[in-house]
């Protein structure tokens, strides 16, 4: 019973996580953004432009219930990688067209390499062709690449602003 509600419990919050995954990410403010419409639209079930707890519990268990296929009133493993793999759709199909380039529904080598074309240099602090773990820390606030400082170049002279 104990890994029932283990079970049933990490389902909930993984669902809910990933239907305001884009309203967390605005810092929870909803309103025009997109994680406000894609909230709005998952929860508002009567139409009206709100919800209430009630709402979001409802459609939780709803959609638990859609991929019970055993409905024993939890999610196997098998049954929560059919739910997740269900709400990862439209985030694959949306990479997909963005590694699509060209748009004829195919990516190719060329496509999905554009991403990451300039990888190595934009990480490779000291140049030498080759990054490293250390290199990939986090750099200092205003530590630009190979561990220079970005400034502003000083205006020509004579032409003082003030």
């Amino acid at each position: 019973m104990m890994n029932r509600t283990l079970i049933l419990s990490s389902a909930m919050l993984g669902l809910l996580a990933l239907a305001g995954g884009q309203a967390l990410a605005d810092g929870g403010r909803g309103g025009d953004s997109m994680g406000g419409r894609q909230l709005l639209q998952g929860f508002d079930r009567d139409g009206d432009g709100s919800f209430t707890q009630e709402d979001v519990d409802a459609v939780r268990a709803e959609r638990l219930a859609e991929f019970d296929a055993d409905g024993d009133g939890a999610l196997s493993l098998a049954e929560y990688e059919a739910l997740w793999l269900d709400v990862m759709r439209e985030r694959m199909v949306r990479g997909f067209q963005r590694h699509d380039r060209d748009g004829d529904a195919l990516v190719t080598v060329e496509e999905f390499t554009l991403t990451t074309e300039n990888l190595v240099e934009r990480h490779d602090r000291d140049g030498d062709g080759v990054v490293t773990s250390d290199e990939l820390k986090r750099r200092p606030h205003g530590e630009g690449r190979r561990g220079g400082q970005h400034r502003r170049p000083a205006p020509p002279e004579g032409n003082d602003p003030n």
